[in-house]
């Protein structure tokens, strides 16, 4: 089995915060993990941070990780028209293009996983060969015509990797697939508990607790245990691009 290690590069718990901890200081710590594993992960980025943090951006490339679009500035892009999605998704790409050195961005995730029914012909006209958007397989048939743009689904599970009664492992009927694409946050890497309490935002957050629990150290900790676990069963981590190019 093949696991494709995915991470959301955007503003702090996006319509919560418009903060960059999670760029300015989780992604170094998700880049020293994959590091200690030698893993090359896929990460999606938002237009924004790559206009203001371009050294995050070119900090992925240099480890040698693959570099995806995820809108300008995590706009609900499904409901948007034809070409105003077109126009944030070009952006996007030429935004990212031109901090790379080498990197051919070749894939795209709409952001809170809702993409807008024409996607795969928007991703088709600006020269992309791969989505990772839509959470299950039964989704696809309110999308008809793929454009020949490859869809890698999101695994499910992950929005519940960190909460208290998950063992943060790889069920055995996922193990049977040939391969899963967990997604996460760069913000999940940082304690984002800290940063609400700082702006007086705990309370309002109570109510949405995947928002702030298990954030920072316990959440590196159990993609640590995930990754040893994975290992342990021989299993190989993939880029998304390495995915699309080989699915044997």
């Amino acid at each position: 089995m093949k696991i494709a290690l995915t991470f959301d590069i955007e503003r702090d718990i996006p319509n919560v915060l418009d903060t960059y901890f999670g760029v300015k200081f989780g992604v170094r710590t998700i880049l020293k993990l994959l590091d200690d594993f030698n893993i090359k992960g896929t990460f999606f980025c938002t237009g924004t941070v790559a206009n203001q943090h371009p050294w995050a951006i070119s900090l992925i490339e240099s480890k040698g990780h693959e570099i995806g679009c995820h809108s300008l500035n995590h706009e609900r892009i499904s409901r948007l028209s034809y070409e105003e999605c077109k126009k944030i998704i070009s952006s996007n790409k030429e935004t990212i293009e031109n901090i790379c050195q080498k990197s051919e961005i070749i894939g795209f995730r709409a952001p809170y996983l809702k993409p807008p029914k024409f996607l795969f012909q928007v991703l088709n006209d600006l020269g992309f060969t791969y989505d990772s958007s839509i959470s299950s397989r039964k989704k696809m048939k309110y999308y008809p015509i793929s454009y020949g743009i490859q869809e890698f689904h999101p695994s499910k599970l992950f929005p519940y990797f960190r909460f208290p009664l998950s063992s943060f492992f790889i069920p055995l009927w996922m193990m049977k697939k040939k391969f899963i694409v967990p997604y996460f946050h760069c913000w999940e890497a940082i304690d984002i508990k800290n940063v609400l309490d700082d702006l007086n935002l705990f309370k309002n957050s109570l109510y949405r607790i995947d928002r702030w629990i298990n954030t920072g150290d316990s959440f590196i900790k159990r993609i640590r245990k995930l990754i040893i676990k994975a290992l342990f069963k021989k299993t190989e981590f993939v880029t998304l691009k390495q995915l699309s190019t080989n699915l044997d």
